[in-house]
């Protein structure tokens, strides 16, 4: 798992060099699962890329993968959420974030920023995955945000969540809520 995660690490560090407005959706993950599959030493079933890689814009919270004629181009105003895995025999390393080249979305990033780490303090060992996702929730909501001169306030996406992986399986074993109310 070390090894998947530092490959991880690098191919992120990668992405977000070539992250720029005017690459298209697709060659942005061709070039990335080409750099997955160099550095993870890619091999049938022992070792490569754990899933599709999603590039998901702006409303679309996660899980979009562009297809081959997909003429999608990242603009400078988009709203990047970037989700890939690695795996070595199987043992996943699954991470997403997000991109954003216009300054109006820094405190947004900076909301999501603050509530991933205020969910990672909160974990531990024998506290309720609901209480993480109430911590969650509590920080990301405390955040506002002006976009085109509006103020809005930053809400979860309440159907996500983070989620255990095991071996040869993405969402393995238990979800962790992002909300108040999650199991």
């Amino acid at each position: 798992m070390r090894k998947a995660a530092e490959v991880h690490r690098q191919v992120r560090k990668y992405a977000q060099t070539i992250a720029q407005p005017g690459i298209k959706l697709v060659d942005f993950t061709r070039n990335i699962e080409a750099v997955l599959r160099n550095l993870i030493k890619a091999h049938k079933l022992d070792a490569g890329q754990a899933f599709p890689t999603g590039v998901s814009l702006n409303n679309c919270a996660a899980h979009y993968t562009p297809n081959y004629g997909d003429e999608t181009v990242l603009q400078y105003g988009d709203v990047c959420k970037l989700d890939f895995g690695t795996h070595i025999n199987g043992w996943l390393i699954d991470s997403a974030f997000t991109i954003a080249f216009d300054p109006q979305y820094e405190m947004l990033l900076k909301a999501v920023q603050d509530a991933t780490e205020t969910g990672i303090r909160t974990a531990g060992i024998d506290v309720r995955l609901c209480d993480v996702g109430e911590a969650i929730e509590e920080v990301m909501e405390s955040y506002e945000v002006e976009i085109d001169g509006k103020t809005h306030q930053v809400k979860c996406v309440r159907n996500l969540c983070g989620h255990s992986v095991g071996q040869y399986r993405v969402h393995a074993g238990h979800s962790v809520p992002i909300v108040k109310g999650g199991p």
